[in-house]
């Protein structure tokens, strides 16, 4: 809930604050949501580019070592369908047959990259004490006899694979490379003879270990982070960039977190159990041809320090693009704000009464129509002021001219009632009536200084009037004045009738040879009161009548000031506008005619103000 001093502090703040206020941390959300976003797509990216990389490396190195197998079973088939080779094996070890088949091995170990070294074992009974052939890339050297070879686990796997190559690895202390202190990655074989292809020697090509991790594991290593691994079926590590590991198990190294019993599980699932490690990203892809696994190992610090540089950069680009966007929304805010303070100073002086205030603001949005409407308001109420101020001058100046006219209302009274009594006693009974009329007219028109009364008073006096005007021009028109009950006593201003009346006899009876009429009517019509003066006179022409709505129009609409020459020509109905839009802002007079037809003017009063 706020508090009141919260609301007193915020209400007190000026606008460019408060769009601060509320812009900021709207602004902060949106950045901090889109660097977080930005982030994890890029680091998405990042993950998956590494890993992307790392299965790469690990087909390419599992496609390495199928090489190297293969080149040592197209080694192994050449030494099968080599005569000397068979001549070897049938003969017993003669020194003769030894060194042409020495210059035959040594032949294809130099047209090799890999192969080191060879073991060459006869099957034939009663030769597995001798010596066997042995050869390397130095020359002829020493190995293992079969009969203590045949107690290894190498022995009984080729005799099962039958002509199959079976791959593995030997330690230096395994001792069947006699003098060589280095692991070997081997192939073991049975070799039959080529014409009865019966069982007749068991051959065994040796590789460095070390070598074939240095030249081939090494390869496009992304960094010291990274360790390659090539590790048997059973667990045993051929090969590995970091050779310590050679001849070494997997659950010997710092990747197997299992608890549970490593001889209980397969490799292949200790492999899968490792994947799941959240400190390293392991790959494996198994060779087709020796069925060893290539492991990829590399620890996750490199992927936490490209995230690191990814997390930095976000925080920059969002650090900037925050000071930016600040930057926009203070100008933006002083864009706004700078008009509305401009018209703020503007309405203080004109409430010091400075009527001359204007704003000027160039465009058309919403401030735009706020200082047009300013400015039109200011307008508005300067003119409002110039009429209430010309309104009561012109009071004053009517109630000075009512007071003119009653210095001495009941010796004009007296007067001209004595002239009628004294026109009555000598018979003139006409003069009597047109004196008494003229009195009646006189008492009415000045109504003891009084602005208002009745519509029935009023249409006393016009009933006078033209009985004045009708003696006047010696019968030449007639007149008929209706009432309706509902408005007799209906609140008017005085002599707002009386100048139409006037009119219809000077514009529109005064011109025709005779036979005039006036029609003089009041009457209620859905909640206005109605005062009509209705001539069959002469009427006006359209552009006569034109003129005088747009003029009448001016000055109900107050658009235009009204020059004194319209004032003149229609001197009578400009002031009855101007009296009944004093009297009733809602009031207007309305004007209709025809050429030769006559003419008609309307009063209409909103009878809820009467």
């Amino acid at each position: 809930m706020l508090t009141p001093q919260f609301k007193q502090w915020y209400t007190g703040m000026p606008i460019r604050f408060k769009l601060l206020f509320w812009f900021v941390p709207l602004l902060m959300a949106t950045i901090v949501a889109m660097g977080w976003i930005a982030y994890g797509i890029a680091s998405n990216e990042v993950m998956d580019k590494m890993t992307q990389t790392q299965n790469q490396l690990t087909q390419k190195t599992a496609d390495q070592i199928d090489s190297v197998a293969r080149e040592m079973l197209f080694f192994s088939n050449n030494l099968f369908l080599d005569d000397e080779i068979q001549r070897l094996l049938e003969s017993d070890y003669q020194p003769a047959e030894r060194q042409k088949a020495f210059k035959t091995i040594s032949n294809m170990m130099v047209a090799s990259d890999s192969i080191q070294s060879m073991i060459l074992y006869t099957l034939k009974p009663g030769y597995e004490h001798l010596e066997p052939f042995a050869t390397n890339q130095a020359g002829i050297t020493s190995a293992m006899t079969l009969s203590h070879f045949m107690e290894g686990p190498y022995y009984q796997a080729a005799l099962e694979a039958k002509g199959s190559p079976v791959y593995g690895l030997v330690r230096p202390t395994d001792g069947i490379f006699v003098g060589d202190h280095y692991h070997k990655i081997v192939l073991s074989r049975v070799i039959g003879n080529i014409y009865n292809l019966k069982p007749a020697g068991l051959i065994m090509i040796g590789v460095d270990a070390a070598r074939i991790g240095r030249l081939y594991l090494g390869q496009g290593q992304s960094s010291s982070q990274t360790e390659m691994y090539v590790i048997s079926q059973d667990g045993l590590i051929i090969t590995a960039t970091n050779q310590s590991w050679i001849g070494k198990y997997d659950v010997e190294l710092p990747y197997n977190t299992m608890e549970a019993e490593p001889a209980l599980m397969s490799t292949d699932d200790r492999l899968k159990l490792w994947k799941e490690s959240p400190n390293w990203i392991i790959t494996q892809v198994v060779s087709p041809s020796t069925g060893w696994h290539v492991v990829v190992v590399s620890t996750r610090e490199k992927l936490v320090s490209e995230l690191g540089r990814i997390g930095q950069l976000t925080a920059w680009v969002a650090v900037l693009c925050f000071l930016i966007s600040l930057c926009i929304t203070w100008l933006l805010s002083n864009m706004i704000t700078k008009p509305l303070m401009k018209l703020s100073r503007s309405m203080r002086k004109l409430q010091t009464g400075d009527f001359t205030q204007r704003v000027h603001f160039t465009g058309q949005d919403e401030i735009g129509e706020l200082g047009a409407g300013y400015n039109a308001m200011v307008r508005r109420v300067k003119a409002l002021i110039d009429d209430v101020y010309a309104t009561q001058l012109k009071q004053k100046e009517a109630e000075l001219k009512t007071l003119q006219a009653q210095i001495s209302p009941h010796f004009l009274y007296n007067t001209l009632n004595t002239i009628s009594w004294s026109a009555e006693k000598k018979g003139e009974k006409d003069i009597a009536d047109m004196v008494y009329s003229l009195a009646q007219v006189f008492r009415l028109s000045l109504n003891d200084g009084k602005d208002f009364f009745s519509i029935e008073r009023e249409m006393e006096l016009v009933r006078n009037y033209l009985f004045l005007q009708k003696s006047r021009f010696m019968n030449r028109f007639d007149f008929s004045i209706e009432i309706d009950e509902e408005v007799r006593s209906a609140m008017i201003p005085k002599l707002i009738v009386q100048p139409l009346a006037e009119n219809a006899i000077i514009h529109g009876i005064e011109p025709l040879d005779g036979n005039g009429f006036i029609t003089i009517r009041a009457y209620a019509r859905d909640g206005s009161v109605i005062l009509e003066v209705l001539d069959n006179g002469i009427g006006m022409s359209e552009s006569q009548l034109q003129r005088l709505t747009e003029r009448l129009q001016r000055v109900e609409n107050r658009s235009l000031e009204v020059s004194d020459t319209e004032r003149r020509s229609g001197f009578a109905l400009l002031n009855i506008q101007d009296r009944l839009r004093l009297f009733q802002g809602e009031a207007y007079l309305e004007l209709d005619s025809k050429e030769g037809k006559g003419t008609c003017a309307v009063i209409h009063l909103d009878r809820k103000k009467d």
